[in-house]
């Protein structure tokens, strides 16, 4: 009894290596690890624990690096880099466009990321990675300026640069063509309802500019209209615009959809982040009538966690790729010995 105990502890302590380890060396291991033991031992010894759990985490940090590099990962690189571009691209013409008028790094902004567009669709993967990541460093200087002044308005810039950093860290990786992994009319859908849903955003952040004296009586989700048909109707309008952007990511092939998702995770945990647990922090910026800024706790959080959601996202994709696959191979052997 006391040799099953020890067996089963060490093999718990052995799932901390990647299934591509295990399924190759873990009897191995386990057999070594169990006839070394003393007699009567039932506990692995902190020195061993200490030691597995380092070269678990060691090995599948080599295995989340051979993974970043396999084709469907940067493949789905190639899309989450290109699309972020054109989000970021599309703020950006906002901005130029916008009710206060833009400074001159707008323009250069602007000019960046609709550079970086134009070099993934014609295939130029380094020159589109050096570009965005010149664009991204940009934008941290630009973040780290406003916060000095104001603090809140710099925070709310940070899903914008999560963005930014993770496109050109994608475009690092990504494939040399994404003409092997888009088709152009998924791409046109996808900067198509992008355009459409900032054009309605900014034309009616006009529009109650011009009449803000006058009062509104319909206002959500950042729009707002004179009577309830027009509002509804500029809400339909985004919705379209999301709706369009959101299929041409749902028809990507599954491999790469997932793969793209996981990418994106990092820049939707910032911007949850921000919206929900900075709130009160925000609040008391209004009201304290001096800038609060954030401490290093919440700014470890908006560093780590992030992270953490990215490696979090990727294994639940490679998991259920691996479940796929042995369901799929069970099936087959279920198949052969229904014939046989």
């Amino acid at each position: 009894m006391n040799e099953a105990d020890l067996e089963r502890r060490y093999r718990r302590l052995l799932a901390w290596y990647p299934w591509s380890h295990r399924r190759v060396y873990e009897d191995e291991m386990l057999a070594v690890l169990v006839t070394a033991a003393r007699p009567g031992q039932r506990w692995p010894t902190l020195g061993e624990a200490g030691n597995l759990v380092a070269s678990g985490l060691r090995a599948r940090a080599g295995a989340a690096v051979t993974a970043a590099v396999s084709p469907p990962w940067r493949a789905a690189a190639t899309v989450f880099g290109l699309f972020a571009a054109i989000v970021l691209l599309s703020q950006r013409v906002v901005r130029l466009f916008d009710i206060a008028p833009p400074g001159s790094g707008a323009y250069l902004r602007a000019l960046g990321w609709a550079a970086v567009v134009l070099a993934v669709l014609v295939g130029l993967r380094r020159s589109a990675a050096t570009i965005a990541w010149l664009t991204a460093l940009g934008e941290v200087v630009l973040v780290a300026r406003q916060y000095g002044g104001d603090p809140v308005s710099a925070v709310h810039l940070m899903w914008p640069l999560a963005l930014g950093l993770f496109a050109a860290a994608a475009l690092s990786v990504a494939t040399e063509r994404v003409g092997g992994v888009l088709r152009l009319r998924r791409v046109l859908l996808f900067a198509g309802g992008v355009a459409l849903a900032q054009t309605v955003l900014l034309t009616n952040r006009h529009a109650q500019w011009n009449w803000r004296e006058a009062g509104t009586f319909y206002a959500n989700y950042g729009l707002a209209a004179r009577s309830e048909a027009v509002f509804y109707l500029l809400l339909a309008a985004v919705l379209v615009g999301f709706l369009a952007s959101a299929l041409a990511w749902l028809t990507l092939p599954v491999a790469i959809r997932w793969r793209a998702l996981a990418l994106a995770t990092p820049v939707i945990t910032v911007a949850a982040l921000v919206k929900v647990t900075l709130s009160g922090w925000e609040y008391s910026n209004w009201n304290m009538g001096h800038p609060i800024y954030l401490v290093p706790i919440q700014w470890t959080l908006l560093a780590v966690l992030p992270l953490a959601s990215l490696g979090i996202a990727a294994a639940l994709v490679e998991r259920r790729e691996l479940t796929a696959r042995l369901s799929a191979l069970g099936r087959a052997a279920d198949r052969d010995q229904a014939t046989g």
